[in-house]
């Protein structure tokens, strides 16, 4: 789906991947890894809980907005979710218009704080992070500071996490 489904297709005929298409409530073993899919308020999209070694990692990487996650992924060790559109830049200037259809559609900043609070992680990680936010690495630094409480990272290129 969303474009990706034909690249799959044709990376398993490259023999790259294999595809096994799995239920809600089916956990499917990686190695040493369990994997379970939960589905998120939007269509046909899934967040995945995946546990190892007695560590939890909750991945819910894109279409966050209105999401209500169950009890099952409460408390994991790691949660990575979208960043969301802010508000305002750095100036204190709108960036995103009253009435522009992303706020209906996507998760704005606060939304995705609200998640990480409810969820309650030892760590949170923020990802895919758009440009149009107009921030750099260090202003992300500086939010780190600022949203301590909720333990909040945010990726970039490279990012790497132990547990």
């Amino acid at each position: 789906m969303l474009g990706l489904e034909d690249h799959f297709q044709f990376f398993e005929k490259m023999g790259i991947v294999r595809i096994h298409e799995f239920a809600e409530d089916e956990a499917i073993k990686l190695g040493n890894a369990t994997v379970k899919a939960f589905r998120m308020a939007q269509p046909g999209l899934a967040s995945y809980l995946v546990q190892q070694g007695g560590k939890r990692v909750v991945l819910a990487l894109d279409e966050i907005k209105d999401w209500d996650p169950g009890s099952e992924l409460m408390r994991p060790d790691v949660l990575v979710l979208e960043t969301g559109w802010f508000e305002q830049d750095k100036q204190g200037e709108q960036i995103i218009p009253t009435d522009h259809w992303i706020r209906k559609s996507e998760a704005s900043f606060e939304e995705t704080l609200e998640l990480v609070q409810k969820i309650n992680p030892r760590l949170a990680i923020a990802t895919h992070i758009e440009e149009l936010n107009g921030r750099s690495y260090a202003d992300y630094l500086e939010l780190e500071k600022r949203f301590k409480k909720y333990r909040l990272r945010f990726a970039y290129d490279g990012f790497r996490v132990s547990l």
